[in-house]
């Protein structure tokens, strides 16, 4: 953790034995602290890796702390790791509208209305299960709910937040945060490409008339661009930085974070790191895609581009088809392409894979409005599915990132 050389403790029970959660500290950011700590991430994997969270450090949230976690048993032996942070919740900003324009109104006169204090456990530039442990899913959840339980109350943050939970997947971690007093929020779906193709071609061969149509129209609407993916890109951050904000800057919704130079000049320190670049023929950039392999996945972090680039150039259509290409050609069973621009991303093959936030407030009568809340106002609405393919792609799911109990590389 940065900012603090205190290393607070907290233990709760299981059965017969207590499992202890203690913050990293500061030799968690140290270049050896990675050596305790990514023995718990699977081979070639990066999202809760130490190089990951340490890249995250240069995201910009309302109050962002990050507050990495270990996991001991009885014993003192290890058991597991997670990704928490501390930050401020804008309720205006979680997605919808009628919220958004209602809380700016009463804002007039109480700034700090649908601000809270948040405990949260995952990553925050990231998604996914938010612990890897030898424990079951179950008792990992249970751990690190409880712990934040009692850090928001030594704390006086107003919410414990625990993300990125598949309730289909890990029921046992659902029907403890329940019992705990958390309500669940469901979160915008994730889009997932799955990729069962050998070639490019194949992908194509795959698509109904309409899709293919559509994909043989946009790349010859955008034929002058040219498509290069570049792996050191720190210098590209103050122009990757502007082209993302451009988009930023026009989004209504989900705008809980900010990319800073220092993000992308980082991230391109990372060896899964990749920049896509759409070049125009004077060279002028017109629009990238941040990608990142994840093992057998390739994430589609985050985009950016003018909305003339999109209007008049079809950037953002050109920039799916050829992430969706780069993957296939890497040989990676999907594409996570994040949670934003349905319609597009659906457009190009993606299916939404549905996840929840559980949330806790410390007012019992607050945590009955916040289930109504989050299950009316602040629901997500559903995408509009596309049948892209001729036939039904089952969707991928990755076996090492399962939530199941994982044994720490040597």
């Amino acid at each position: 953790m940065r900012g603090s050389s205190a290393e607070r403790l907290s233990s709760v029970e299981h059965g017969s034995g207590g499992v202890t959660v203690r913050e990293a500290g500061e030799a968690f950011w140290k270049d050896g602290g990675a050596r305790d700590w990514d023995c718990w991430i699977p081979e070639g994997h990066f999202n809760l890796s130490q190089r990951f969270l340490k890249c995250a450090q240069h995201i910009q949230m309302e109050g962002f702390h990050q507050v990495p976690v270990t996991l001991s048993d009885g014993r003192g032996q290890p058991v597991g790791v997670a990704a928490t942070y501390r930050n401020t919740i804008d309720g205006a900003d979680l997605g919808n509208e009628r919220i958004q324009q209602a809380v700016h109104l009463v804002r007039g006169a109480a700034p700090r209305f649908l601000k809270y204090g948040v405990i949260e456990v995952g990553n925050p530039a990231g998604v996914g299960f938010p612990v890897r442990s030898s424990l079951s899913s179950t008792e990992a959840i249970t751990t690190l709910a409880r712990w934040a339980q009692a850090e928001a109350d030594r704390q006086c943050s107003s919410l414990v937040v625990i993300r990125d939970i598949e309730p289909a997947v890990a029921p046992g971690a659902v029907e403890v945060l329940r019992r705990l007093g958390f309500v669940p929020s469901p979160l915008p779906a994730a889009f997932v490409v799955p990729l069962p193709f050998t070639s490019f071609n194949e992908y194509k061969a795959h698509m109904r008339a309409r899709y293919r149509a559509r994909l043989a129209g946009c790349m010859k609407e955008t034929a002058s661009l040219r498509v290069e993916v570049v792996e050191q890109f720190a210098e590209l951050a103050p122009q990757l930085t502007a082209l993302w904000r451009t988009l930023y800057d026009r989004a209504t919704q989900y705008r809980r974070l900010v990319l800073t130079e220092g993000f992308f000049a980082s991230a391109s320190d990372m060896p899964e790191a990749k920049v896509m670049l759409l070049r125009r023929p004077d060279d002028s950039v017109a629009g990238f895609g941040l990608l990142f392999l994840d093992g057998p996945m390739l994430r589609f972090s985050c985009t950016g581009f003018s909305r003339e680039a999109a209007l008049e150039e079809g950037v953002y259509f050109r920039l799916l088809y050829e992430v969706v290409r780069y993957a296939i050609e890497h040989g990676c069973k999907a594409v996570n392409m994040g949670m934003t621009t349905a319609g597009p991303k659906m457009s190009v093959g993606a299916q939404p894979v549905h996840v929840s936030a559980w949330i806790w407030h410390r007012s019992a009568l607050q945590r009955q409005g916040l289930g109504w809340l989050t299950q009316n106002l602040m629901k997500p609405p559903p995408p509009v599915e596309r049948n892209v393919f001729k036939e039904d792609v089952p969707l991928f799911q990755d076996p090492a990132l399962s939530e199941q109990p994982v044994t720490p590389r040597p």
